[in-house]
């Protein structure tokens, strides 16, 4: 079965914020960490079949009302036209607007890439993503927090790194930069 990641993080959220449950209370709930809920809430990791099992029974749900409506044969091509593209929420943060192009299962990994405006100023944490991360600066410049290290990227820069280096970008300039951001996730260990 082909999973939507999107559509089950956001599933997951749905159903903790309808039962007023922090990622705190549902990590003690589940033994997981709150960290890694974080991550599968924000589709930046698959979570194993366990750790899904983990997650419906704290919330009282069923592994499948948890997977409704993801899944479904592909032709083997995926095509995405312009109009059916989706803003969709990550983390807390503010300024940071992800525009979802493509969010594909293959190979056993799941691939997204998605468009990030980060407004002059945007403000967010850094997270941990697990597989590895593509940035290609489309418009503008940025600073990019990896680990300790602060790389100054312009339009037309590529980064290539592992996603479980902490990391954020921060637009310290007067204009929106914009990015192409692709992850290639791994599944996620219990």
């Amino acid at each position: 079965m082909r999973q939507n990641l999107i559509k089950l993080g956001s599933t997951i959220k749905t159903f903790r914020k309808e039962q007023n449950l922090t990622l705190a209370a549902l990590s003690e709930k589940t033994e997981l960490t709150a960290g890694l809920l974080s991550r599968i809430e924000n589709f930046r990791t698959i979570p194993s079949l366990p750790v899904l099992l983990k997650i419906a029974e704290a919330l009282q749900v069923s592994a499948s009302e948890l997977l409704a409506g993801i899944g479904g044969d592909s032709p083997g091509w995926t095509l995405v036209r312009k109009n059916e593209r989706s803003r969709v929420e990550r983390e807390n943060s503010s300024g940071f607007i992800y525009e979802m192009l493509l969010d594909k299962d293959s190979a056993g990994c799941n691939l997204q890439a998605l468009v990030l405006s980060i407004e002059p100023g945007a403000v967010r944490e850094k997270v941990k993503t697990d597989g590895d991360q593509f940035v290609f600066i489309l418009k503008g410049n940025i600073v990019f927090h990896l680990g300790d290290e602060k790389l100054s990227l312009s339009e037309g820069d590529i980064l290539f790194f592992d996603g479980n280096i902490e990391h954020v970008p921060e637009n310290p300039g007067n204009e929106t930069a914009v990015l192409l951001a692709v992850y290639l996730l791994r599944e996620a260990k219990s």
